[in-house]
């Protein structure tokens, strides 16, 4: 009969709605850059290693003393790349959540350019500045803002992705950037760092992984 809701289709109507409230309360998960390796970074806050994706955790990445060579980036969110522990005078490999070193899990990444060739802080607290300047002619993949600061990943000489901080101003799609945005070439450029010009060392004979520790 026209115009009667079977037992049948209020139980379709109650299933498509709780699709639909499941769907707004889930918070949207960052996308994942997953071109952009070999990638040299530094941890902002101190990030949780695993012996495999979804497995026991084996420490952590301390915190912007140890520089973080990113190998391969899941489509998953897992990362897995190598870093010095306090502890060790060794580099060792690990599986990570990129999530955890971009710090913004919710952030939406968008690409963007810079007003002028610009030097990227290591970590947002602007003590150490990485080696090489971020171009401003080429694309930077924004993956995080925290403030008045703003974390890319960009490639500025060499084989190797960098990820870092500059300044909102800096940005071509900033709203003050044509009335604030001047280079930024000074700082600190000394440090674990140094080991960016080749940071693998003896681990180039080590295979890309796919599994495992």
């Amino acid at each position: 009969m026209k115009g009667v809701i079977t037992v049948k289709n209020f139980k379709n109507i109650l299933a498509a709605i709780f699709l639909i409230v499941l769907t707004c309360a889930t918070p949207v998960e960052a996308k994942i850059v997953t071109d952009k390796v070999p990638l040299l970074t530094f941890a902002d806050a101190p990030v949780t290693v695993y012996d495999s994706p979804n497995g026991q955790s084996k420490g952590l990445i301390p915190e912007g003393s140890s520089l973080v060579l990113v190998k391969e980036i899941r489509s998953d969110g897992w990362a897995y790349g190598s870093y010095k522990p306090s502890d060790s005078p060794k580099r060792i490999y690990r599986w990570f959540k990129m999530t955890e070193l971009q710090g913004d899990s919710n952030f939406e990444n968008y690409t963007d350019q810079l007003n002028n060739d610009t030097n990227v802080f290591r970590t947002r607290t602007e003590i150490n500045k990485f080696n090489g300047n971020a171009p401003s002619n080429e694309d930077v993949t924004v993956v995080s803002k925290r403030g008045s600061k703003t974390k890319i990943i960009f490639k500025a000489d060499g084989d190797y992705y960098r990820m870092g901080w500059v300044s909102n101003n800096q940005l071509k799609s900033s709203s003050t950037s044509s009335s604030t945005g001047t280079s930024d070439t000074s700082g600190n450029n000394t440090g674990t760092d140094a080991e960016s010009a080749n940071p693998t060392g003896s681990e180039s004979t080590i295979p890309q992984p796919t599994g495992g520790n």
